[in-house]
């Protein structure tokens, strides 16, 4: 058992907070230009200062906003009601905030990954967390929910661990199964995109004590990606997004019929999974049974819910992907070793239900009634407050996918990043093990010219490679994925990358993957511990162990301490350089009490003195602007509220999502600031 305070996590702590203080104290203007330096970091930073000074939950004073998730903005208000003192106090305290978090969430890798395999282990897991540039860049630097998030993550999974280990030996307790209920709503609330953890989750703790628990979350992804490759296949991904509500339709329908028909059909029964002949049997009645049953309904209500159209030949593409998929995962687990049926001890699908039913509502209720409830308090104060269920930012984002032109970026545009399985782009899920096999694709196709595929390749090799390691040790790796929720977190990071994809959602950026990150870092670590000898065995590799672990230290740390060095200077920036160079432009050239627009300007929005910035592209404004923006009537209001100037590319306000809207009141000047032009907006005329 690894003590509370280890001499490895105090060792880790001082290091990494004195790094973090060195940046904290460094000139002002460092935080500003050169640590915190994104837009949506500042969105969250003016509202905090506006909330905790009175004003209410809104950037720019006049518009009411909730594009935020909301425990972010809780832990930046009272930093950020320092701000009235000094604007750069907050980010100094903010810098050893994520610092903390960063710590802390190294310390439950090293705890988690420590109790599963070695404290060699998982110092490893520790330091890489603690000191990558990867990590440092992705999750801490923006200043982001990415931090807070990522500590809820493996805190859950440390929870989900010790679950894990007092259910085996004692019954679970009403209070255990609602303190990870609690931390799964912490979790959901860090970031709202995580709601698929919390409720995948529940499946692993309610059906704990049969096959369900395995295989209900790799179903569910199962079931996601047979449809979603059936239509992709039969109408091609250029054609997709004509049939994604009708694709989505057929997803939820889906699920209400397989999920309860395979339980039916006994493909979680230990019986039937032990039995290779009875598997496929089973498996092969169960694809073409649920497959023709949904594409039947379908066929139904396409016509009823005037869809695009529901192409029929996806009915038979949806019979052999399910079976395959359903038929892998089922392989899989009896290639490991999974457990037969003792005697007496195995039952028929119905007299399982019969008996377990009792409980698995009692704890059902329990720990979805307190997901739910809190997400359901969530959606209906927003709607009261701002109009809307979920943050407006989400779904402008959408609208945005959905127009023609790739409006910010637009949609993904092709099957790889669809499925965020890309090694290029914002898209790319799945980093830093699909930016090295991408890597390695690019360099093996300069003779062989077969980019896509032999990443494809390479991809496939590396998961046979793990399961092949898993297969080498068949009872440690059961009991590690057990151990480290491996399941849960993997499937909820797939449908969490799909869910962005299938109906189209533009402008999602390389932050949004923090749960993709936690499950590579314990991916390698689950490697190590399978490879590993047991110390007790060989004492000589502990002593290895530990040699292999400083050096990592010393080069990850090295690098990361030179890194902060470079970026965090002392004495280089004058004392009266202004903070924010666009906030010093936009001061010398309008007047004071300006309201200027801007299609961004989270930056300028917290710097700027005696002026109002308003985000014109939606994000962090109203749900009613939003409305007005769809309905190109957000130019009349703009100019109603009194906005003086915009600072943006003529061309850009010409395209979508803006198309010409503001034209009827521009007056442009001659003052330019990085490819923007600083427009005169005039008043409504009486």
């Amino acid at each position: 058992m690894i003590k509370k305070f280890s001499w490895f996590e105090i060792a880790l702590a001082v290091a990494v907070i004195s790094i973090s203080l060195y940046a904290a104290l460094s000139d002002a203007q460092n935080l500003s230009q050169r640590w915190f330096t994104r837009d949506d970091a500042y969105y969250y930073f003016k509202v905090a200062q506006n909330v905790s000074e009175g004003h209410g939950s809104t950037f720019d004073g006049i518009n009411p906003t909730n594009g935020y998730h909301p425990l972010w903005l809780w832990v930046c208000t009272p930093i950020f009601a320092l701000a009235r003192f000094d604007l750069i106090l907050p980010l100094r305290v903010l810098l050893l905030v994520m610092s903390g978090l960063s710590v802390a969430t190294a310390i439950l890798l090293y705890r988690l990954l420590g109790k599963v395999f070695t404290p060699a282990i998982g110092a490893l897991a520790a330091i890489y967390w603690a000191f990558s540039r990867d990590v440092l860049l992705r999750v801490y630097q923006q200043g982001l929910e990415t931090g807070i998030a990522a500590f809820f993550i493996v805190l859950f999974l440390y929870k989900l661990n010790q679950f894990e280990e007092k259910w085996r030996s004692h019954p679970a307790t009403k209070r255990q199964i609602a303190t990870l209920a609690w931390v799964a709503v912490l979790v959901m609330l860090s970031r709202l995109d995580l709601v698929f953890l919390a409720a995948l989750s529940g499946m692993w703790i309610i059906f704990r004590r049969e096959p369900l628990r395995y295989f209900l979350p790799l179903d569910v992804i199962s079931i996601f990606s047979a449809v979603l490759l059936a239509f992709i296949y039969r109408v091609t991904f250029a054609e997709y997004y004509k049939f994604a509500n009708v694709a989505l339709t057929m997803i939820a329908l889906s699920l209400f019929i397989k999920i309860p028909a395979a339980f039916l059909l006994g493909l979680y029964q230990r019986s039937v999974l032990s039995n290779t002949r009875t598997l496929f049997r089973q498996l092969s009645i169960f694809s073409a049974m649920t497959a023709i049953i949904v594409g039947v309904i379908m066929i139904v209500i396409t016509p009823l819910a005037q869809f695009e159209g529901f192409p029929r030949t996806v009915i038979f593409y949806d019979i052999i992907l399910t079976g395959l998929f359903f038929g892998l995962t089922r392989l899989g687990y009896l290639g490991l070793g999974a457990d037969s049926p003792k005697a007496n001890e195995e039952t028929t699908p119905i007299k399982l239900f019969t008996a377990s039913w009792k409980s698995w509502l009692t704890e059902g209720t329990i720990y979805y009634g307190i997901v739910l409830g809190a997400l359901s308090i969530y959606m209906i104060l927003n709607k009261i407050f701002f109009g809307i269920y979920s943050p407006v930012s989400g779904q402008i984002k959408r609208w945005w996918g959905s127009l023609s032109g790739n409006v910010y970026g637009g949609r993904v545009q092709n099957p790889l990043s669809f499925f965020g399985i890309d090694h290029t782009g914002d898209a790319n899920a799945w980093h830093p093990v699909s930016s090295f096999l991408g890597t390695l694709s690019k360099q093996i196709s300069k003779s062989a010219g077969y980019n896509t595929e032999i990443y494809l390749i390479l991809l496939a090799l590396f998961v046979l490679i793990l399961y092949f390691i898993l297969w080498v040790d068949k009872n440690k790796s059961r009991s590690a994925v057990r151990q480290l929720g491996i399941i849960p977190l993997f499937c909820s990071a797939w449908v969490q990358a799909l869910s962005y994809h299938i109906t189209g959602y533009s402008a999602f950026k390389e932050w949004y993957w923090v749960s993709q990150m936690v499950m590579t870092i314990l991916t390698f670590g689950l490697i190590a511990g399978i490879l590993t000898k047991s110390p007790q065995k060989y004492p000589a590799i502990q002593s290895v162990r530990w040699l292999i672990v400083a050096s990592v230290a010393l080069f990850l740390g090295i690098s990361h301490t030179r890194y902060v060095l470079q970026v965090m200077p002392y004495g280089k920036s004058p004392a009266d350089s202004p903070y924010n160079d666009l906030a010093y432009f936009l001061e010398q050239h309008t007047e004071s009490g300006s309201v200027i627009g801007m299609t961004g300007g989270g930056n300028a929005g917290y710097f700027i003195s005696d002026r109002i910035i308003i985000n014109m592209d939606g994000l962090i404004n109203s749900y009613e602007y939003f409305h007005l923006l769809q309905e190109r009537k957000s130019g009349e209001y703009l100019a109603e509220i009194g906005m003086d100037y915009i600072l943006a590319n003529p061309e850009i306000l010409g395209q979508l999502p803006y198309n010409r809207q503001y034209e009827a009141y521009y007056q442009l000047t001659d003052e330019l600031y990085g490819g923007k032009q600083l427009i005169r907006y005039r008043p409504i005329q009486p």
